[in-house]
């Protein structure tokens, strides 16, 4: 009860006792209260009720929870997965194909052979050599190796690094040059003179009439330190060039291909390398399969036309080799497919200049078909052929993923039914079906009775503590006792594994609560009286507390072995725990089950849980409604009493004041 003052018509007397010296809002707080002391317990009702109905919300959830596992557990594809184990993944991996039905067994693989592509190789030779002369500009006509490095025809862009110029480390010796006033010849001469200081043998220059580097020393060959600068290197095609270290003197080492050739960096329109081409490329269209790829003159490079290339519906993928100096088109898909170059209404010189075409020396490989020899089960042998590195024929329901070729090393490949997702569907049910159940217990979980206090008199009352907010609700007790028969009872259609329980998921047979009992030792009362004092101990009490115990994953996989069949029926179908259970519920809570063959049950007007609160919520309107005539009777009451003394202390004070009058009128007659 507030402190405050009932009343609403007058406020609490501002000045009480004035005159009479009663302090009259005490009076009235001391009457009203014995008014509004049954409220204490409305309140108390009160409050139980609206805990009542939170916990009824709470647990109708929780069954929401239960149906949404059940539709998981309706879903046929839980039944209709499967594994397979290769026992050579670095050759072939396998899995099962979502839908499809596999035979288990043992599947040995005698040989894999992976499937290729189809590649067209442009002519490593199609661009304009190092040893060519310039086509135009300020160097037109004179030797590309005796220009500038950075004017020549140079296939990779030359650079000096970001110090003005380049330098370059060979056989120890750190050389700089500048590709911007040095041409390729003098580059050279400069190695030359400053390697021969160590090695007299030391010579660095084109192969013959071509434009392929080659270093020749009576030393080791080693090329580059950490502190060169430019990409020299690169330019030679002498990076990713083999060095031949051994079985010297002479020691050696050949660019993978010649310094010359396209530069796919130079815009097609530079007039005086023409990018690197033998002739200028001009603008229009060229195709490859059948597709169009256009080409400008003067808005492309050579990789933006690849990039076009592979952004078009060629079905190619195109790719430009600076170490080799050629451009390779391959196919998207493996197998014998072909790759056609060019057509009579080409209007671009592009296919031709870069040397994609027959007539311009290209060379292409034919992809090959992927093949898998392998024996079955009952014995037989079975040969399949695909385009694909991808094989769905060869064993039933399972996708076999070629990696690599194996031709003579026999390996394995197991089919089985795939479990782990049934596994975890069953456990994710079990799971939120221990949590609703669990949560029951808790709500309508008994008080602890404990014995009367040490030192009370004979027949007095015992005490209670704890209990859930729903203890005595038979209602919602009864609907897990229903949930407990339907997962503990017959299921589906079988005379074999016909019940949860058969395949592993049982009941729990045993459960603990906290009970009280009195302790007869002399020390066992609080005020160490040696009377009995009160206890709190564990109980263990055989039977179920209706959850359910930890799936046993043993006992399923061998029913899933023995009968797969039943074990399915358990969860689908007409009679299974997804319908019958996901029936109920679905009247329980008013929300619908939906399983993957539709909804099961039909949604009530009233829920029984919605059912459960609404009568709660009645008896908490009429409760309120209790408080309400009780606090408007304290408030008349209170009101009532305010007046009275009001006009009590009025009086009195009116008295008083007379009586001063009077005194003072006999005091001044001499009476």
């Amino acid at each position: 009860m507030s402190s405050q003052i009932p009343g609403t018509n007058q406020p609490p007397i501002s000045f009480p006792g004035i005159a009479s010296g009663i302090d009259y809002n005490s009076i009235i707080q001391k009457l009203t209260s014995l008014t509004l002391a049954p409220e204490v317990q409305l309140n108390s009702q009160l409050a139980s009720l609206n805990a009542a109905n939170a916990e009824l919300i709470k647990i109708n959830n929780l069954f929401a929870s239960v149906q949404s596992s059940l539709a998981a557990l309706s879903d046929p594809s839980l039944f209709d997965s499967w594994d397979a184990i290769s026992s050579n993944l670095g050759v072939l991996t396998a899995q099962g194909i979502p839908g499809a039905v596999a035979t288990p067994g043992t599947y040995v693989i005698d040989s894999v052979k992976v499937a290729t592509a189809t590649s067209v190789a442009s002519n490593p030779l199609a661009g304009a050599s190092e040893r060519s002369n310039i086509a135009g500009g300020a160097y037109v006509g004179q030797p590309a190796d005796s220009v500038p490095l950075a004017n020549s025809y140079a296939a990779i862009t030359p650079t000096n690094g970001t110090n003005g110029q380049g330098t370059i480390t060979i056989d120890g010796v750190s050389v700089s040059y500048n590709v911007n006033t040095q041409s390729i010849n003098a580059i050279f001469a400069s190695i030359n003179a400053a390697v021969d200081v160590v090695d007299p043998s030391f010579t660095i220059g084109f192969m013959g009439a071509s434009d392929t580097v080659q270093i020749q020393g009576s030393q080791p060959v080693t090329l580059g330190s950490a502190t060169d600068s430019g990409n020299l290197l690169q330019v030679l095609k002498l990076d990713q060039a083999p060095i031949n270290n051994s079985g010297g003197p002479p020691y050696s080492v050949v660019a993978t291909s010649g310094v010359g050739g396209i530069n796919v960096s130079a815009p097609l329109n530079d007039t005086a390398t023409n990018a690197g081409f033998t002739a200028p490329v001009t603008s229009g269209v060229f195709t490859i399969n059948g597709v169009a790829i256009t080409v400008s003159a003067t808005g492309d490079n050579t990789a933006s036309v690849l990039a076009k290339i592979n952004a078009s519906a060629a079905g190619v993928n195109a790719n430009y080799n600076s170490a080799t100096n050629e451009i390779t088109l391959t196919s998207k898909s493996t197998g014998p497919q072909s790759i056609v170059v060019g057509a009579g209404t080409d209007t671009s010189n592009f296919l031709t200049l870069a040397g994609l075409t027959t007539a311009s020396g290209s060379t292409a490989v034919v992809g090959s078909q992927a093949e898998v020899s392998l024996q079955q089960p009952d014995g037989t042998t079975k040969n399949v052929f695909s385009n694909s590195n991808t094989i769905t024929n060869a064993i039933s329901g399972i996708a076999l993923n070629l990696v690599s070729s194996d031709p003579a090393t026999p390996f394995s490949v197991v089919v089985g039914q795939n479990t782990s997702n049934l596994i975890n569907t069953l456990n994710t049910f079990t799971s939120v079906y221990n949590a609703a159940v669990s949560e029951i217990n808790t709500a309508t979980q008994a008080p602890i009775v404990t014995p009367s206090q040490p030192g009370a008199l004979p027949g007095a009352a015992q005490g209670t503590i704890g209990g859930g907010v729903l203890y005595g609700n038979s209602d919602v007790d009864s609907i897990k006792s229903a949930m407990s028969d339907l997962v503990s009872g017959f299921l589906g259609s079988g005379t074999q594994y016909n019940s949860l329980a058969s395949i592993g998921l049982t009941l729990t047979s045993s459960f603990s609560v906290v009970t009280t009992s009195n302790n007869g030792s002399s020390n066992g009362g609080s005020s160490g009286s040696g009377q009995a004092g009160s206890v709190a101990q564990q109980t263990t009490y055989q039977g179920t507390d209706g959850t359910l115990q930890p799936l046993n994953t043993t006992t399923l996989l061998t029913a899933l072995q023995t009968n797969p069949n039943a074990v399915q029926q358990l969860f689908q179908g007409a009679s299974s725990l997804t319908t019958q259970l996901g029936t109920y519920l679905t009247g329980v809570t008013g929300f619908p089950t939906l399983l993957s063959t539709g909804t099961v049950g039909q949604i009530p007007s009233t829920a029984i849980m919605q059912n459960y609160e609404n009568s709660n919520t009645n008896i908490i309107a009429s409760v309120q409604e209790q408080i309400q005539q009780i606090t408007d009777e304290a408030n008349l009451q209170a009101n009532g009493l305010r007046a009275e003394f009001v006009n009590t202390e009025t009086q009195l004070a009116g008295y008083q004041s007379l009586q001063s009058q009077l005194s003072g009128f006999f005091k001044q007659s001499g009476g």
